[in-house]
């Protein structure tokens, strides 16, 4: 029988990981793409926020392709090929645990995962949904045998099982699609999202799943800030992280040193 807190120790090399995100430029072909960015200044912003999420404490970094908004269900090869591109040139400056996710693309954050070495991810993997990027369900046959196919099984998933900025056509209780899922998909860990970035989900609600499957890492996929991290430390297995770190606290900012700092002293002072 499986060990999922154990294997998310081994993962994390701690209990309850605060992941910090590096979240990159609009890559080629976005919206908000800037052609006189050169791929070596997106590289050195991202190797500047590296610097601040280790040296300020986190136990771990996730990469995204935050700037790539609005987000689509299958990206092309020139976001893979970018997305590659950059994080390659970045892994020599990370000392800690590192993951990734491609929005909103379930088969090329695996891709992407191999390609780097990630040690996690964080998807959906399962659902139907509707939401601010339009409606679009996530099958799981399909993206846990390409997991398979391309010999990324050592991936962890960390998976999301309600809309994040959306609705879920699901309409049984979160707690009961987790129940289903862990089953089925056995994730890694389960993430449980607030309606959009920068917006915490109801925490009495992650303690309740938290307190339905204990064995299982939990983990809060946003919304967490110097005031309510300690609750959420108790509540859930960690967490990730990103608007409350960023320069004014907007999302499509750098992330801040001093925020970076402030957060650790009152998740670990």
């Amino acid at each position: 029988m499986r060990n999922y807190l154990q294997e998310h120790r081994d993962t994390f090399k701690t209990d309850k990981p605060i992941i910090g995100c590096v979240h990159l430029m609009a890559l080629p072909g976005t919206p908000h793409y800037d052609p006189n960015i050169s791929f070596k200044e997106h590289i050195k912003r991202a190797v500047g926020e590296i610097k601040v999420l280790q040296e300020s404490g986190f136990d771990a970094v996730i990469f995204a392709n935050e700037g790539d908004r609005p987000y689509l269900f299958n990206v092309g090869p020139e976001i893979v090929a970018s997305y590659v591109r950059i994080v390659s040139e970045l892994l020599q400056y990370i000392k800690v645990p590192y993951g990734c996710g491609v929005l909103i693309d379930p088969i090329s954050t695996l891709a992407v995962a191999k390609a780097i070495d990630a040690k996690f991810v964080r998807t959906y993997v399962t659902g139907t949904y509707a939401d601010i990027f339009g409606f679009h369900d996530f099958k799981p046959g399909d993206i846990y045998r390409y997991k398979k196919q391309i010999g990324a099984e050592d991936v962890k998933i960390y998976c999301y099982f309600d809309a994040h900025a959306g609705t879920s056509l699901d309409t049984r209780e979160q707690v009961s699609m987790i129940d289903a899922g862990l089953a089925i998909v056995e994730p890694a860990g389960v993430l449980i999202p607030g309606q959009r970035a920068g917006l915490a989900p109801d925490l009495k609600e992650v303690k309740k799943i938290k307190d339905r499957y204990p064995n299982n890492p939990i983990l809060i996929a946003s919304g967490v800030n110097k005031n309510n991290v300690k609750e959420a430390l108790e509540v859930s297995d960690g967490f990730v992280i990103g608007t409350s770190l960023k320069r004014d606290g907007v999302l499509w900012n750098e992330v801040d040193f001093s925020r970076a700092q402030e957060f650790i002293r009152a998740a670990k002072g």
